[in-house]
């Protein structure tokens, strides 16, 4: 219950700093449960070296925000370590990449899907709106190699 308190006290002082438009995405942002794009289940969150992630437990697939990816992507990374071990605790589902996939954070949004880079040709897919990312259960794994 405290803690519910003091996450809406932090809340309430953010929008007293903000804009009327900025207060509407941060109240958006807050009370909207993501589903994963591809089971449409609620994403859990979890928190690994203080970034807030987002994970089906149905199929293992993983949310980021913008920018977040860089936290867990080194080989070195513990923090990356920690969320591939985690991640493999779900059995790998048969995954149609050809199927395009709307954001969790802008469900009305499809993502792109494209190459994590030309050194890792592991597929991604990105929202053009937010820059979040989806990781399907293996993909974390094949980058961090």
């Amino acid at each position: 219950m405290t803690s519910n308190r003091r996450l809406c006290t932090l809340i309430l002082k953010c929008l007293a700093r903000k804009s009327p438009l900025q207060r509407m995405e941060l109240r958006i942002m807050t009370a909207q449960q993501l589903r994963c794009p591809r089971s449409s289940t609620s994403l859990i969150r979890l928190r690994i070296g203080g970034i807030d992630t987002d994970l089906c437990e149905d199929c293992g697939g993983l949310w980021l925000d913008r920018l977040e990816l860089a936290r867990f992507q080194h080989p070195a990374s513990a923090f990356g370590d920690a969320l591939v071990a985690h991640l493999n605790q779900f059995p790998p589902t048969l995954i149609d990449h050809s199927i395009r996939l709307a954001c969790p954070r802008h469900p009305e949004i499809v993502m792109l899907r494209r190459k994590f880079s030309l050194a890792v040709p592991v597929e991604i897919d990105e929202c053009p709106e937010c820059g979040g990312i989806w990781l399907d259960s293996d993909e974390l794994a094949q980058i961090r190699r």
